[in-house]
């Protein structure tokens, strides 16, 4: 697998790109107007042709980024059915599967953070937007969002996968970037608890949609020297 991270500096947004070293197809997660140029080059040189745009939510740096990104490629941007844009070329399921080459994407619809918030699954690692960062709990967003729905998302779906898988968030928080779903398991006691969604709502009130959201101010992202580079084992079939 190909696979680069890319962190936006300020807001520490994370961008995604997956690259089927057989077939150089490719696909890019949650992409950012400034990521735009640094993807392209990387596509060329790697010789990539891009497949898919993936949102995890919607999001207007992403679309904007997917259109330009669209206009370089036959790439199809893609999001959840209940995502509203008039940009949307392909609509999906909980648990329906993308195809890039011979690797293989499992769509899981994670609401919360918004109703169309979704995470994506590769093998090893889950790609989770804002619905679950490496030090917890996403925010939900101050008008969509639902915090019971988030806890659902997080405790019932995400929380469930094995210790060693690995949760590849769309922001930087707390300046990491990257968590296995053990550690977040035990540093989030609510998970085990029979009245966990009382302990999260409580430990979470920043997520209530009548609150305020405001960033972090220690998202301190670099573009260039973030990236993480893995071949991992192949666990999913080859799909065509």
């Amino acid at each position: 697998m190909i696979f680069r991270q890319l962190c936006t500096p300020r807001s520490g947004l994370l961008t995604y790109l997956l690259g089927d070293p057989v077939t150089r197809e490719a696909v890019v997660l949650d992409p950012l107007p400034t990521q735009v140029e640094t993807l392209l080059s990387f596509m060329a040189e790697r010789g990539l042709a891009l497949r898919y745009i993936l949102e995890t939510h919607m999001h207007e740096g992403h679309q904007e980024a997917a259109l330009a990104l669209k206009q370089h490629s036959e790439a199809r941007i893609v999001a959840h059915e209940s995502a509203k844009s008039a940009h949307l070329d392909m609509c999906l399921r909980d648990g329906d599967l993308l195809y890039f080459g011979e690797e293989t994407l499992r769509v899981i619809h994670t609401p919360g953070h918004t109703p169309c918030a979704v995470t994506y699954w590769w093998e090893d690692r889950l790609f989770t937007g804002e619905t679950l960062l490496a030090t917890g709990a996403g925010r939900c967003h101050p008008r969509a969002g639902d915090p019971q729905k988030l806890y659902h998302s997080i405790a019932s779906r995400l929380l469930t996968f094995p210790g060693e898988t690995l949760v590849y968030p769309g922001r930087e928080s707390k300046g990491r970037r990257l968590v296995s779903i053990e550690e977040l398991r035990r540093h989030n006691n609510w998970f085990n608890n029979r009245r966990g969604g009382q302990v999260f709502l409580r430990a979470y009130q920043r997520l209530l949609p009548d609150k305020a959201v405001k960033e972090e101010s220690n998202n301190t992202g670099v573009q260039e020297d973030d990236v993480h580079h893995y071949m991992p084992g192949r666990d999913v079939s080859a799909s065509s």
